[in-house]
């Protein structure tokens, strides 16, 4: 969810619905929420396994579902284009080939601060 969800009044480019499909814009804060304490609690799970936690939530910055063309995570009901044959298949909230890459960082950061620990 982007701090600003008036971002999130108007589809993606080349989309046809919301990136939040029909959810109250009042009630995305409270979903963000839900979305922290998900987090908190897998960031305790991996602590207590004595493991490293890579916070990709606090990484989204401007490239939340809402954010366009500049989005990293498809909306609820976005269909994303995979391989070269032109077949759409559903991509639901899920991160797409900006998102991943962004993740992907985060993820190779904390390898790097791991090994040279």
């Amino acid at each position: 969810m982007p701090a600003d969800s008036a971002k999130c009044l108007a589809p993606a480019p080349g989309q046809a619905e919301l990136p939040f499909a029909d959810i109250p814009r009042d009630a995305m804060p409270f979903l963000d929420q839900i979305q922290k304490r998900l987090d908190d609690t897998m960031k305790k799970a991996v602590a207590d396994a004595g493991a490293d936690f890579v916070d990709l939530h606090a990484h989204t910055g401007s490239n939340t579902a809402c954010d366009g063309a500049n989005r990293g995570i498809g909306g609820l009901l976005e269909n994303f284009q995979i391989g070269g044959d032109g077949r759409w298949l559903p991509w639901y909230a899920h991160p797409n080939e900006k998102g991943r890459d962004i993740q992907a960082k985060q993820v190779a950061d904390k390898i790097e601060q791991i090994l040279n620990r």
